[in-house]
Formats: structure tokens, C-alpha cells, sequence
């Protein structure tokens, strides 16, 4: 079985994160995809509550099913105390599917700041590294210098952000266009984002 990890704030999800999952699944012919809810310890707070984004995780989780049922949504690091750290988590799918071939899903951006997270090194004796960022994208080290882990690229270009995102809702614009609709739906009928700054 081949596993594809997916991490994230969701805070909210958006069609960059339904893109990018459902082109993952397509091209590195995934079995299952774990979408888990993070508390980021590189971000602010987040804006919506964890049972918020939790849900809406399932509502993106809901819209990659409608075209084949392989994603689930886990909130194993909503439930750990204090943040929640990547290298954990794949400790945790290695002791759930010891036997699956585990592939971390990673943004360009994301994986430019692994040298930052804990225990990254040993990462890649966990899973493979899928890296989705811009073509073009140089493979040497972060900001720093400090040397990345390896990784296989794949060329993915979809500039959507949860800050954008955030803005807009707050800001009273407009947002189908940059999320699927059951989450700009769930957004509306929870009011959430509306008073969030960028």
C-alpha cells in the first residue's frame, strides 16, 4: 500500500490543497491519503477553532472522495499536548501502516523551512519527501544555508494561501473562486474569518 501524508493548518483549506492532493494522488498512484489538522508551532494562532478546522478538513477530504475514496482526515495531532511536530506525526503513521510505502506531501515553501523543525533528519528514513513547488525550483539548502533533505519534485504552480484567504473573508470579497464550495459554505454559516486580521 502506498500511504501520501498530508499536513497542514487547513486554517482554511483551499483549492491549492485540493489541487495539489488530487494531482498526488494521480501521479504518485496513492492507496490512502491522511489529511492531518496541525498546531503549527511556526504559525500565529490559528483563526478558526480545531473542531472548525477539523471539519473543514473533511469537507476537503469530502470533494478528493467524490472522485475516488482514498482520504481520511486525522486529528492525531489536534489531540497531542502542545504543538504538534512532523516528525511525530510520521512516527505515528509508521507504527499505524508499518508496512506501507509512506510518501510526505510537502509545499515548496514547507519544505524550505524543514531545517527549522524537529528532528527533521530523520524524516526521510520515515517516508519518501514529495516536494510540489514552482518549475524552476532550486534544490540546495533554506535561507540559512543548512543542507534540505532529499527529495523528489514535481512541478505544481497554484498561488493560493490561507492568509489571502483570511484577508478577503475579513475584507467582505468574495472567495469561491479559492475554495471549494462546501468550505466557503461552512465559512459563511459559521461567520468564521470575519473579524480576522491579515
Amino acid at each position: 500500500m502506498r500511504l501520501g501524508v498530508f499536513g497542514g493548518s487547513f486554517d482554511p483549506p483551499h483549492n491549492g490543497h485540493l489541487a495539489l492532493c488530487l494531482y498526488a494522488r494521480d501521479l504518485l498512484d496513492l492507496d490512502l491519503l491522511i489529511i492531518s489538522v496541525s498546531k503549527n508551532p511556526f504559525k500565529a494562532p490559528s483563526d478558526a477553532p480545531d473542531e472548525d478546522r477539523a471539519a473543514m478538513a473533511q469537507l476537503l477530504a469530502d470533494e478528493i472522495n467524490a472522485t475516488g475514496a482514498i482520504a481520511a482526515v486525522s486529528r492525531w495531532e489536534l489531540e497531542q499536548p502542545g504543538s504538534s511536530y512532523t516528525v511525530e506525526l510520521l512516527r505515528h503513521m509508521k507504527r499505524l501502516y508499518p508496512v506501507a510505502e509512506r510518501v510526505f506531501l510537502a509545499g515548496e515553501d514547507s519544505y524550505r523551512q524543514m531545517p527549522r523543525w524537529k528532528s527533521y533528519e530523520d524524516i526521510p528514513a520515515l517516508c519518501r519527501i514529495a516536494v510540489f513547488g514552482r518549475p524552476g525550483i532550486e534544490h540546495g539548502g533554506d535561507d540559512s544555508g543548512a543542507p534540505l533533505p532529499q527529495a523528489e519534485f514535481h512541478d505544481f504552480d497554484m498561488p493560493v494561501s490561507a492568509t489571502d484567504v483570511r484577508t478577503r473573508i475579513a475584507s467582505g470579497i468574495p472567495v469561491l473562486h479559492l475554495v471549494p464550495s462546501p468550505i466557503a459554505e461552512y465559512i459563511a454559516d459559521r461567520g468564521i474569518y470575519h473579524d480576522a486580521s491579515a
